[in-house]
């Protein structure tokens, strides 16, 4: 989740062919595949499974998970902040053993959520669901007073370990191995300050983690983070960092929320540093902070507006200053 309205303001980037990043005019690629008529959703995340045709999505406003089948009907995954759900933050499918991961942390878009960070601390866990029932196998939780954690999002392993980005309490990538009923936290560094997104190689021997100053390059075998080299005048911290972050042959598709931009960022052959960019889109009229796709064959399907910043002191706003949440859709395989 790149723009916190609850937590706090880091951002994302936006790249034209020249890196003139501050002067970019729109750049419209994208088609709108679907919405969802429920306004006060508020979603941060998206997930697809390929054996139903359905999209899932998850709820920051009301602490829950719905599903869209392949003919658009739509219905609730799980009862609202059901299992103690709260709210759904990072979404990854396990296709192969039929797992629905998901990424939950406390947090002021969730409704009626009350608890203090300097006082009672912020709860956050990683909820692991049977994708065709519903059923809840598991839950990792960390709920301590005066602890402040946020899990952020998720990237399997081709061996279906579970990788997940963690913030605040301390800046770290977490694992929990396939078939374990153990979260145990497996990097932290200097190089890697408020992850975000993540993703793997598609040989699954490096991890890419998107965070507050850039792009981490995690060597599986030896353990080595080390930054991703980009070349001169790409801008991806701060303001510009990376929220969403994919693997799509030999390069990166991140989505710059704060900026209102998808980029794709192509890697050389050991896919140790970014060679060029190529922007996917820029400043879409229904972007309103976008924040996280999901890649189905050679498309990027995307959450285009999840309306962070539609709370003021009172909460969210009314009703009729809300927009159906959006997701578009681009090319990839197409030279823009």
């Amino acid at each position: 989740m790149k723009k916190y309205a609850f937590v706090f303001g880091i951002s994302i980037l936006a790249m034209a062919p020249s890196f003139a990043q501050d002067t970019i005019e729109p750049y419209n690629n994208s088609n709108i595949a679907f919405t969802i008529p429920e306004k006060d959703l508020i979603p941060e995340s998206i997930a697809y499974d390929p054996a139903t045709g359905s999209f899932f999505m998850g709820s920051t406003r009301k602490g829950k998970i719905i599903r869209r089948d392949r003919n658009g009907n739509i219905m609730d995954f799980g009862a609202a902040k059901q299992h103690g759900m709260w709210m759904v933050i990072g979404l990854k499918i396990d296709i192969d053993r039929r797992i629905l991961w998901a990424c939950s942390s406390g947090g002021d878009n969730l409704e009626d959520y009350s608890l203090k960070d300097d006082q009672e601390g912020r709860p956050a866990g990683i909820f692991k669901y049977d994708l065709d029932s519903g059923k809840l196998l598991g839950k990792f939780i960390y709920n301590a007073p005066g602890e402040v954690h946020f899990f952020n999002d998720i990237a399997i392993a081709p061996n279906g370990d579970v990788f997940v980005t963690h913030m605040f309490q301390d800046h770290a990538i977490y694992r929990i191995k396939n078939g374990s009923e153990t979260l145990e936290k497996v990097y932290t560094s200097d190089v890697i300050q408020y992850p975000n997104g993540i993703a793997f190689s598609e040989n699954g021997e490096k991890l890419y983690v998107a965070h507050s100053d850039g792009i981490a390059l995690i060597n599986i075998s030896s353990g080595e983070i080390s930054p991703l080299e980009i070349p001169d005048g790409l801008k991806i911290s701060r303001r510009e960092s990376i929220d969403g972050l994919y693997f799509y042959k030999n390069s990166l598709v991140g989505i710059q929320s704060d900026i209102n931009t998808v980029n794709r960022l192509f890697l050389d052959e050991n896919g140790s540093k970014i060679i060029r960019s190529q922007p996917l889109e820029i400043k879409h009229p229904m972007m309103d902070t976008p924040t996280t796709g999901e890649i189905v064959k050679d498309e990027f399907y995307y959450i285009a507006n999840a309306q962070f910043g539609k709370f003021d002191e009172n909460g969210l706003l009314p009703m009729h200053k809300l927009y159906e949440p959006v997701i578009l859709k681009v090319r990839l395989d197409y030279e823009y």
